[in-house]
């Protein structure tokens, strides 16, 4: 082997180990838990989840009542930015009556809605609640329920 050929063996040689020190950054967290594989696009993807967050509504799945008596469900929610005219309906059964407003679009970016009700007979009853409205521009619609128990 010639001279040159062991001097350009040995340069490829140590580039092999460069690159691959490199790549080991990009792929393996190396530098105390950071490195380069924050930045790499594939890693990249997982740090955007806040633009995906989902709408959100909570509330208790099961109520119980007093018959005749009015009550109120707390029902919170929050609305991320790509939902628009988040609109909220509620239903009662046959012996459910909402008090005031059975329909209501959600005009702040979170909050709690109290929603009252009366049931007029004892026994199991359901309170409906769609929620419809626009994300990202198309439209979308959601169906939850509050069971509701009297005496």
């Amino acid at each position: 082997m010639t001279r040159f050929n062991k001097l350009l063996s040995t340069l490829l040689a140590s580039l092999t180990v460069v690159s691959a020190a490199h790549a080991c950054d990009l792929h393996g967290g190396g530098n105390m838990g950071f490195g380069f594989n924050r930045l790499h696009p594939l890693a990249q993807q997982h740090y955007q989840a806040s633009a995906f967050k989902t709408l959100s509504v909570k509330h208790a799945k099961q109520v119980d009542v007093v018959v005749d008596e009015a009550a109120t469900a707390k029902i919170s929610y929050v609305i991320p930015l790509r939902y628009r005219d988040v609109n909220v309906s509620f239903i009662g059964s046959d012996d459910v009556e909402i008090v005031g407003e059975s329909a209501v679009l959600l005009e702040q970016d979170s909050g709690v809605y109290n929603l009252t009700f009366t049931v007029k007979r004892p026994g199991s009853s359901h309170i409906s609640i769609q929620i419809n409205g626009l994300s990202d521009g198309k439209p979308f619609s959601l169906n939850q329920k509050i069971e509701l128990r009297s005496a």
